[in-house]
């Protein structure tokens, strides 16, 4: 019986100690997977208990013009932000309301917050970031560090560091900058450089214990942000001002009905220097239409605000702002075409300059009949003529010398069936046919700009070949990355992709074309006094476009290309305006003349110096000296220098007056100052008479006869071709004025067709 009973124990002593056996490897099985197989994911999750990560803002690079001024630069201000773990857990027992109602009221006062929702932030159960205030000035951050400092809320009151976007400019080649979202660019540079631009976030992490309180600050840690590259862009913004501002002129004088595009490109290199469209957007407030043609069609839709219609409506309007035209728009180049089917001719030798050709106003090709845009046509001349002339059935004759496949070949090598890869996002393709498709028909429509389409960028692009001896160059926006210190990261090296055309081809093309800028060519306007400028103009129409107040496709579109100086070029530059809503729609009127005064402006920036020619000597702008106080003698040696004449009233040896007055611009032809002695006075006045619609010649010749000082705007070169028209005159007419005042005229020729 006590065998049997001792049996029993024992038996029930092994299960036990089978029991424990197992248990104890079951425990050791459990503790080798945690603290061996998965130790780092329970590490993990104990870092994750204790610790809390804050973000350190990266700062985001500047991006600068060429000249390294900032166009986009990132602004820190702060979120100020509560952990109320910390201020229940850290602050002495029972005292965690007296610790808030400090907070709340300290930065209420600062911030100017309301005081109630900073309490009840402090005291929210559980949670460990609260913001109180985003974009927190410099001036009010540093207030908060005393208030912490002083009442030693360290960890219970925190400051993030966020860098805000800021664009010095405004609507300065915004559609070029970009703008930025939430986190990254969304368009232009911002966009296609963001993973250079953004850097890389630090981190800074805080240990707690079992309690939620701070452990000491040993067990912190830091790691610090890399702040980004900044981008160099190719952009002046002085060069990016003058565009700017002949694209609003010829936008408003215009009456556009869509923004008007422009752009400058260095012809060696590729490097755009300026790109932009009127009008634009702020780059400070990209959200908001302004007061512009935007504005005028999200209101014309009729919606009602916050509807989803409208809101679609909206951001139609704000992606059409957004747009940068010069990369994206598609649109038919017209007669500035002319220059490159031209090249191509010359360059396969099936044309001379000398070789004559006949126009009768149109053409007949494969059964179609094509007009030129002189319907009683342009008679038997040169070749030189006929492409100043921009006469279409000529330019059709020769490319049917050149053929179908060779023009689709040089159309393809000009880049026209391509991107061109330039560094900024969403650039377009071009429309056209394939070359299996292209036949007699689109050969002649190609060949004056009709029919495809192409984008400003490519046919700068392409233009810039015919500047810079035959090479296609890619163009380029950014030209090197570089680090805070300044240091180069990443330079932009000149892509030249392919030689299209011989330095001889592009040399006697530039010649013939500024003859006729210089001559009395279709592209005259864009004449500027002591420079050689080879341009051509053209007008295309917009055949996809229905007008609903005519019922026509009478819609066209403007646009003057210029190579500058045409002797030793070193820019090409467009201006397009669409939808013209003047009566003269050409692009010789509604382009050409805001292009004369970009370059007037533009090739004295770049330090290309004037040349006039003895003819040109007589339309010199020049600056009137102050000859008050200075003897008779001194003055009149003075003026003789000018070339111009004078005359003295009074009898005195002391010049005590003069008309017109120091630092007023005349143009010299028929200049004169008159100067004042012995106190002598004006007693002469004339009454100025009605100038505009007059030729530009005939206006001239009244205001002298009258003895008043003239000062020429717009097209200088006025007596050229059939004349320039007066435009706009400073004084309107029967105004009574000073002898010898200047009366300012805006001439323009208005004969030019394309």
């Amino acid at each position: 019986m006590e065998k049997e009973r001792l049996r029993k124990l024992s038996f029930r002593g092994n299960i036990l100690l089978i029991l424990i056996i197992a248990a104890s490897v079951f425990m050791l099985c459990v503790l080798f997977k945690m603290q061996v197989s998965e130790y780092k994911y329970y590490q993990n999750k104990l870092i994750n208990n204790i610790q809390q990560e804050y973000t350190i803002s990266a700062d985001r690079g500047t991006i600068y013009d060429a000249n390294m001024t900032p166009l986009a630069l990132s602004v820190t201000k702060y979120r100020v932000f509560l952990d109320p773990v910390a201020i229940q857990n850290g602050s002495p027992a029972g005292d965690k309301e007296k610790t808030a109602s400090i907070i709340a009221d300290g930065l209420s006062e600062i911030l100017g917050v309301d005081r109630d929702s900073v309490y009840k932030k402090a005291l929210r159960n559980g949670s460990k970031d609260e913001t109180v205030k985003r974009s927190v000035e410099e001036s009010d951050a540093e207030k908060i560090r005393s208030f912490i400092s002083k009442y030693s809320l360290s960890r219970k009151i925190y400051l993030e560091a966020v860098a805000v976007r800021y664009y010095p400019y405004g609507d300065l080649a915004a559609n070029v900058i970009g703008v930025m979202g939430t986190d990254k660019g969304l368009l232009g540079v911002e966009l296609s450089y963001n993973k250079y631009l953004e850097g890389t976030p630090g981190r800074y992490i805080v240990t707690r214990n079992a309690q939620s309180a701070e452990m000491p600050e040993d067990y912190d840690y830091y790691v610090e942000a890399k702040d980004g590259l900044s981008a160099v862009l190719t952009i002046d913004m002085n060069i990016q001002t003058m565009l700017e501002k002949q694209l609003k002129e010829a936008f408003i004088n215009g009456k556009s009905g869509e923004p008007a595009i422009g752009m400058v490109m260095n012809v060696k290199t590729g490097a755009v220097l300026a790109m932009g469209q009127y009008p634009s957007f702020n780059l400070n407030s990209p959200y908001s239409l302004g007061n512009t043609m935007f504005a005028d069609r999200l209101a014309a839709t009729g919606l009602e605000s916050g509807t989803k219609e409208y809101n679609e409506a909206l951001w139609t309007q704000i992606y059409s702002m957004w747009n940068n035209k010069s990369v994206n728009y598609l649109y038919e180049p017209g007669s500035t075409m002319k220059v490159m089917s031209a090249a191509a001719a010359l360059e396969e030798g099936v044309v001379d300059f000398d070789d004559s050709f006949s126009c009768s106003g149109k053409m007949s090709v494969a059964g179609t009949t094509i007009s030129c845009h002189n319907i009683y046509g342009h008679g038997r001349r040169n070749y030189a003529y006929m492409l100043q002339a921009s006469c279409n059935p000529t330019m059709m004759t020769v490319a049917a010398r050149l053929g179908e496949s060779k023009y689709y070949d040089y159309f393809t090598n000009y880049g026209y069936t391509s991107t061109t890869g330039i560094d900024v996002p969403g650039e377009s393709k071009g429309l056209f046919v394939t070359k299996s498709g292209f036949n007699a028909v689109e050969l002649a429509c190609y060949s004056f700009g009709q029919t495809f389409k192409t984008t400003p960028l490519q046919h700068v692009t392409a233009l810039s070949a015919v500047a810079n001896g035959g090479y296609i160059v890619e163009p380029y926006l950014v030209s090197s990355l570089v680090d805070s210190n300044g240091n180069e990261v990443i330079s932009h090296d000149t892509t030249t992709k392919r030689k299209v055309l011989s330095a001889q081809t592009c040399k006697s093309l530039l010649n013939v074309l500024e003859k006729g800028v210089s001559g009395g060519g279709g592209a005259k306007n864009a004449y500027v006094a002591g420079y050689k400028i080879a341009a051509k103009t053209g007008t295309s129409e917009k055949r996809d476009k229905i007008n609903p107040e005519t019922g026509l496709k009478d819609y066209r579109i403007g646009s003057c290309a210029a190579i500058a100086p045409s002797d030793n070029p070193e820019i090409a530059a467009i201006i397009i305006v669409d939808e013209p809503g003047t009566r003269n729609k050409y692009g010789s009127t509604v382009a050409a003349p805001y292009m004369s005064a970009l370059l007037s402006e533009l090739l004295p920036y770049l330090g290309v110096e004037r040349n006039y020619s003895n003819e040109e000597m007589n339309r010199v702008v020049i600056t009137v000296n102050k000859y008050t106080g200075n003897s008779v003698e001194n003055a009149v040696a003075e003026i003789k220098k000018l070339k111009i004449d004078y005359e003295i009233i009074g009898d005195g040896d002391t010049v005590t007056g003069q008309l017109p007055a120091s630092g007023s611009k005349i143009t010299n032809i028929n200049g004169k100052i008159i100067l004042y002695t012995g106190g002598a006075t004006n007693t002469k006045y004339v009454t100025v008479p009605k100038l505009v619609d007059k030729h530009a010649t005939d206006a001239v010749k009244e205001l002298s006869q009258l003895g008043l000082n003239i000062l020429i705007q717009g097209s200088a070169n006025y007596e050229e071709g059939a004349g320039a028209i007066v435009t706009a005159q400073s004084h309107e007419a029967g105004t009574i004025v000073q002898y010898g005042a200047v009366i300012t005229i805006t001439c323009q020729h208005m004969d030019g067709t394309d």
